[in-house]
């Protein structure tokens, strides 16, 4: 269904405490499922598929998704003392939306939307034609819930072990490396401070991924990232993201960019500051291009905006990024309204995290060197409500799911004095990291070359140049 909130009522029910719900489960491996801080959002079904044709580029399609979202009208019996949680906030449309700005995405408002706050709150939005479609009261929405994410679970844990997934780089370490020494070549020219590169790795496992499963290891993996799965006409985008582009609350309004990464020694504490990634002017400079950029775009909007001088660590689970903290209030416009959170992400996509500096010269060297599109990698995932609220995140450490297959892909960032060899490192560093919640145990490899049609690939220490490779558990 297209476009079609029009005189639709959509009905807000509170849920009694009682038995837990799996959001992974719940979700399944078609459905909608997005975990940050604490706040959980699990949608099921497609009540209307918000169409922007021309992507994030068209100031128009963004725009029209606020007035479509506003023509809800919400039963709510949700008592709440939450400004921020009014009956705007039972609506909410999901997106994971493509890299590429210019290129058609899509918006999609679920039937069902369960929600769990950081307070414990726990809350279920019917927005169905059919009334028979889900039960229509707190209680019976629980067992329902519970049910159905408790018969998925069984049905995940039936399957046998995967004896090693096959690995297939879409392009191999030297021509990544090449890749790396002709972006390089731009800069020491002058056409441009920074781009950011990026490398696709196809697995296949030897049955369906089960994406449930794969979002619980992620969340035990990378309990401080936002935790996602949502459809694409591709399959499901699955990923674990640490880094925030932009979230609205209200007036208030946040990113959280990253930029500049290191590897995380196992035993290493939590609170353990490298030396070296601190120090680092090559670091310091690809993060600073970031921030710099956000800081243009947003202090026009806001009344006051708070960045940092110097960035902190972030620590993932094998990996350590340099990250800041950008807080500010928005400036009401004559109306009275702020910008709603899907045109933050319009205005700010992509930062210079994800693309480059400047951002025109940038896209068109990740074009003309990338050898395939990027797809959703690296574009906007995340929600926005009917009241403009929501939380995007930059679809890094993810992967693109359908049946047995899934892509990986990781990007680093070019500027002057970076190195081909150590870029490549660092795409390792972090296919790795996604590779780990997909095939734990399994040993993560891009020597072999790839298939495709990009050159002969071969299975890791058969000696044939026919075969990709194979992961040893």
């Amino acid at each position: 269904m297209t476009e079609r909130l029009v005189e639709q009522t959509a009905v807000r029910l509170a849920l009694e405490p009682g038995p837990p719900i799996d959001p992974f489960a719940l979700a399944g491996q078609e459905g909608m499922v997005f975990c940050a801080d604490g706040q959980v959002r699990v949608g099921l079904g497609i009540a209307m598929s918000i169409d922007l044709p021309g992507g994030l580029a068209s100031p128009g399609d963004v725009s029209r998704v606020a007035e479509l979202l506003a023509t809800v009208s919400v039963e709510d019996h949700l008592e709440s003392s939450d400004d921020l949680v009014g009956p705007g906030s039972a609506v909410v449309a999901f997106g994971a939306l493509p890299f590429d700005r210019e290129a058609p995405a899509t918006l999609v408002v679920p039937e069902l939307l369960y929600g769990a706050d950081p307070d414990g709150t726990e809350w279920v939005t019917l927005l169905s034609e059919d009334p028979s479609r889900f039960p229509r009261t707190g209680d019976a929405l629980r067992s329902w819930l519970v049910d159905r994410s408790t018969a998925a679970t069984m049905e995940d844990l039936s399957g046998e072990a995967d004896p090693g997934p096959w690995i297939t780089p879409r392009s191999s370490d030297n021509a990544f490396k090449a890749m790396v020494a002709t972006a390089l070549g731009s800069i020491e020219r002058g056409e441009l401070a920074k781009v950011v590169l990026a490398r696709q790795v196809d697995v296949t496992m030897s049955g369906t991924i089960r994406i449930a499963d794969l979002l619980r290891r992620w969340y035990r993996l990378e309990p401080n990232c936002a935790v996602f799965s949502l459809p694409t006409p591709e399959g499901q985008f699955v990923g674990a993201s640490p880094e925030l582009l932009v979230e609205r609350a209200g007036h208030c309004v946040r990113s959280r960019p990253l930029a500049g990464t290191t590897e995380r020694h196992a035993g290493i504490a939590a609170d353990h500051r490298p030396a070296e990634l601190l120090r680092s002017s090559k670091d310091g400079n690809e993060h600073r291009l970031v921030v710099e950029a956000i800081e243009q775009v947003l202090a026009p909007l806001c009344a006051e905006l708070d960045v940092p001088t110097r960035p902190d660590l972030v620590h993932l689970h094998t990996i350590t990024h340099l990250g800041t903290s950008m807080i500010g209030t928005l400036a009401p416009a004559p109306d009275g309204t702020v910008p709603s959170a899907i045109q933050l992400v319009a205005a700010l996509h992509p930062t210079p995290a994800v693309g480059g500096v400047p951002t025109a010269t940038a896209d068109r060297l990740i074009a003309q060197l990338e050898p395939e599109s990027r797809g959703q990698y690296a574009g906007p995932v995340g929600m926005v409500d009917a009241d403009g609220n929501g939380t995007w995140m930059v679809g890094i450490r993810a992967m693109s799911v359908s049946g047995a297959e899934a892509r990986l892909v990781a990007g680093v960032g070019i500027v002057a004095g970076s190195d081909p060899e150590d870029e490549l490192a660092e795409t390792k560093l972090k296919l790795t990291a996604v590779f780990e919640a997909l095939a734990p145990g399994a040993a993560f490899s891009t020597d072999a070359r790839p298939a495709g049609g990009h050159s002969d690939s071969a299975r890791a220490g058969s000696g044939r140049a026919d075969e990709p490779s194979r992961a040893v558990s």
